[in-house]
């Protein structure tokens, strides 16, 4: 939550996409942050749970279904957002779609639509490639890199999270 708020107040963003709701704690959480909150959960009865905890909380659009599908729809209609991704399979109570970490499709999916994003957050560094169906860190950073122009954004890794911040626009 911390690299998410960091993120916000660098940059100005007003709302937040999370794929991965899970149990909705940090779903709840961004509603008391952003204005907005857009959250995708993969498994019904995670998604059942996420819209129970948070009830009550009328700036959250909770979508159950792939995040890694849903994601093309809702880049185009969002703007000043972050996006938080951290759909991918970690164990038993989560749930998958076709790749149990489909961060480099993810990002592929944003590329027409950078233009709506402040900021992205990639969750759960450690991970990647050690567990199996995870791309290896190079990958990722290597998209990363490909994709977010190093003189607009500002790429760093803190707190076991890829950040990537669109850098302030220098006032003529």
């Amino acid at each position: 939550l911390h690299n998410l708020k960091l993120c916000r107040d660098m940059t100005g963003a007003t709302t937040a996409v999370e794929i991965g709701t899970y149990k909705g704690v940090t779903t709840k959480r961004l509603s008391r942050l952003f204005d907005h909150v857009v959250t995708v959960e993969i498994d019904p009865a995670l998604h059942a749970h996420s819209l129970a905890r948070c009830k009550g909380r009328s700036n959250i659009e909770f979508l159950l279904g792939d995040g890694a599908v849903l994601l093309p729809q809702i880049a185009a209609r969002v703007s000043k957002a972050v996006l938080f991704l951290d759909g991918h399979f970690s164990g038993v109570e989560t749930g998958q779609g076709d790749e149990p970490e489909p961060v480099l499709a993810e990002l592929d999916h944003i590329i027409p639509h950078l233009a709506n994003f402040d900021a992205v957050v990639v969750d759960d560094f450690r991970l990647f490639g050690v567990d199996k169906g995870w791309p290896r860190k190079s990958e990722v950073l290597a998209k990363l890199e490909a994709i977010f122009d190093e003189r607009q954004w500002t790429l760093a890794i803190q707190n076991d999270q890829f950040l990537i911040i669109r850098q302030p626009v220098a006032a003529a």
